[in-house]
């Protein structure tokens, strides 16, 4: 009986247990890993800081490939990695306005664009946001200006990108909404054109 490939071997020995919590453990490193990088960067330890913020830029790719190669993927850990991303750039944010590197009111719209994300994403299934799946990104790297930039360049570059971005975001996902409601209202029609009829009949019963 010949021997079997070494790839078929290893693919037997794989627990299923275990590999389907790898892309969640990626994450939750990224997550426990933020109190840290607040810590460099509200100390000046910019150097430190750069390097933590980068391996945590690249868990942020490596939970999605995970879950991706593996087979895994799931809405818990969509939520879940939606979740660490916020709570890293929410801290960041939070450390930038303690120093005055952005304006306050910069947190209050990163945490509306987030509530909106969670709220349409329940409440609609899959949303077609060409602007809103680059948010992420853009704040990604508004944090790792902060290692190359200072004082009121920065300030200036963070607010203007972050609003205009916001904004774009927001517009995109309402607008894909509201096509999204009156496309549904139109097939309930068609698919209901003597519940149509009659509803007309009726109004023109009660004018005359």
């Amino acid at each position: 009986m010949p021997d079997e490939p070494e790839e078929i071997l290893l693919l037997k020995r794989r627990n299923p247990a275990i590999d389907s919590r790898l892309p969640s453990a990626v994450t939750a490193v990224r997550l426990g890993s933020v109190p840290l990088l607040v810590f460099l960067v509200s100390n000046g330890m910019l150097f430190c800081g750069a390097v933590l913020f980068l391996f945590l830029l690249f868990t942020d790719f490596l939970d999605g490939y995970l879950a991706r190669k593996i087979g895994v993927s799931s809405k818990f850990g969509t939520y879940f990695d939606v979740t660490a991303d916020f709570a890293l750039v929410f801290c960041m944010f939070l450390v930038f306005g303690s120093i005055g590197f952005c304006a306050d009111w910069v947190l209050i719209v990163i945490t509306a664009v987030f509530a909106e994300f969670v709220l349409t994403s329940r409440s609609s299934g899959k949303i077609c946001d060409p602007v809103g799946k680059y948010y992420g990104s853009l704040l990604y790297g508004a944090i790792g200006l902060r290692f190359v930039l200072s004082g009121q360049l920065f300030y200036d570059t963070v607010t203007v990108g972050v609003a205009a971005f916001s904004a774009a975001s927001i517009l995109s996902r309402a607008t894909f909404l509201l096509k999204k409601h009156s496309s549904h209202r139109i097939d309930f029609r068609n698919k209901n054109p003597s519940e149509t009829h009659a509803h007309k009949g009726k109004s023109e019963i009660q004018h005359q």
